[in-house]
């Protein structure tokens, strides 16, 4: 099986089993139905009705498809070899498809489509730097083979906007404990390959 193969078929495998999850645990009381204190709403009432949680659970387990979507990417960025570059593509790739999944549900479905709410809820800390970044990665995806100096600077501004909204959402606020984790995780593999890829332009350089 190719890479790409295989990345499609996580990404069909994960969203198959946030949809699933979803609705198994929605009624289990695992995620909050009151949205996080903010400085414009510091005792914040519940949002979601009680029995209408599904919206809820599934934009929470798509982003986190998301989330385990990105390892392999912040894992193999750095390399130049063939097998590398595929994997990042690749995982990159379903990644992004992915997070717009996250996006369509959690505008559409959890916020029913109110543009006043879901700018202004404390349950979105980044709304138009996430609209900015849904945009700007498939432009990246598409840029994926050219290698001129704009194009890495944009790819590498691009990894860190990702990787802060990603990090942010999940290891910063993250609700559960091994969200939290896999957050910290994806932070500690970015960190590690920035030092390979600098030692390696070091020793070339």
């Amino acid at each position: 099986m190719t890479v790409t193969r295989q990345a499609y078929g996580a990404l069909v495998a994960l969203l198959v089993l946030a949809f699933s999850v979803a609705a198994m645990l929605q009624d289990s009381g695992l995620l909050s139905r009151i949205p996080p204190v903010s400085p414009d709403v510091p005792t914040p009432t519940p949002d979601v009705a009680e029995g209408a949680e599904y919206p809820l659970y599934l934009s929470a387990f798509t982003a986190w498809a998301a989330l385990l979507l990105l390892l392999p990417v912040y894992a193999t960025v750095w390399r130049s070899d063939q097998q590398g570059r595929a994997i990042w593509l690749s995982y990159w790739t379903v990644s992004w498809i992915a997070y717009v999944v996250h996006l369509l549900v959690a505008m559409f479905l959890f916020f029913q489509g109110d543009f006043a709410w879901m700018t202004s809820s404390s349950r979105v800390s980044a709304f138009w730097p996430g609209m900015l970044i849904a945009v700007w990665w498939p432009i990246d995806i598409l840029l994926a083979r050219r290698q001129a100096t704009w194009v890495i600077v944009q790819r590498l501004l691009i990894h860190v906007l990702v990787l802060v909204l990603f990090v942010g959402g999940s290891a910063v606020k993250g609700e559960i404990v091994t969200v939290q984790v896999i957050g910290w995780v994806l932070a500690i593999s970015a960190l590690v390959a920035a030092l390979i890829f600098s030692r390696r332009r070091l020793r070339h350089g």
